[in-house]
């Protein structure tokens, strides 16, 4: 039998004292709600991507104007314009990933945030880690024009764009391989994009769920081509979607597609729906790996 290396053995007995000791949310206004630790400790412990989630740093807003931090001021601002008046008044706090960069803002069950988008070069999407991580719980995520609701579990239940964008956002390959790995998925599973990359779709895990591969380039696909054609006669085209799941799994069983299409004065010209069966062909038993 092989013996694990030195470093994996010292890794496995100080990882659970330095998690039990990481209080990300101290000082700030949300430092006592154990639904925030435990959420954010949860994502540490998962490790998705090489990313040190414990090095995020969670600030409160007034922090962040008596050190005139200007350009992370000027984004919070944005973001908080996107939310009803009444919701402004929630406790927030900054999220800020572990180069230091702004991610969005965090309150106990809201996250606002700005999805990725090309770097420079236009080859791969640039990812905000904020919504790379485990979901938070029963929790809604505004991000960019998309509504994503969260279950108890964390995972996706319903994602409602009100107005799709017809604008490829790109890819990341990384993140997409991800998705399947870490949300259950199974042989023969494709990631699949909730809101498809072609119309703005986010390229990070928020918008992702193992999907199976026949149904993600067939019906699904065909779908989505009906949204796409509607946005570029000129329409005004929604777009809900709600994620069914048996038990504690993390990958969906089937999904409830409603796509509708407006008229100039706002009226439904055409509704498209779809109930798919992403049930596993091979029940299951074969783990992605």
């Amino acid at each position: 039998m092989k013996r694990a290396p030195i470093f994996s053995l010292l890794a496995a007995i100080l990882l659970p004292l330095v998690l039990a000791s990481y209080t990300p949310f101290r000082g700030t206004v949300l430092e006592r709600s154990s639904k925030l630790e435990n959420w954010w400790k949860d994502a540490c412990r998962h490790k998705y991507y090489n990313v040190d989630f414990n090095k995020f740093k969670f600030l409160d807003i007034s922090r962040m104007i008596s050190e005139r931090d200007t350009s992370a001021i000027r984004k919070a601002g944005n973001l908080l314009s996107r939310v009803p008046a009444r919701a402004r008044s929630r406790r927030w706090v900054a999220a800020f990933d572990n180069r230091g960069q702004f991610c969005g803002l965090v309150s106990e069950d809201m996250i606002i945030a700005d999805a990725g988008r090309k770097s420079k070069n236009g080859k791969e999407v640039y990812v905000n880690m904020l919504l790379n991580s485990v979901h938070l719980p029963s929790a809604l995520y505004l991000v960019d024009n998309i509504s994503y609701y969260t279950d108890s579990k964390g995972r996706i239940k319903r994602v409602y764009c009100p107005d799709l964008k017809l604008k490829a956002r790109g890819r990341n390959q990384s993140s997409q391989k991800y998705s399947v790995k870490f949300k259950d998925g199974v042989s023969g599973d494709n990631c699949g994009h909730l809101i498809p990359q072609a119309l703005d779709g986010p390229a990070e895990q928020i918008n992702f769920v193992p999907q199976r591969r026949d149904l993600n380039s067939g019906e699904i696909l065909e779908l989505e081509k009906k949204a796409i054609n509607a946005v570029k006669q000129g329409h005004k085209v929604s777009y809900e979607i709600k994620i069914l799941y048996h038990g504690d799994e993390k990958r969906p069983y089937g999904f409830e597609n409603n796509v509708k299409v407006y008229d100039r004065k706002g009226k439904i010209i055409r509704n498209y729906t779809g109930m798919f069966d992403n049930s596993p062909k091979n029940g299951g038993k074969n783990r992605y790996n």
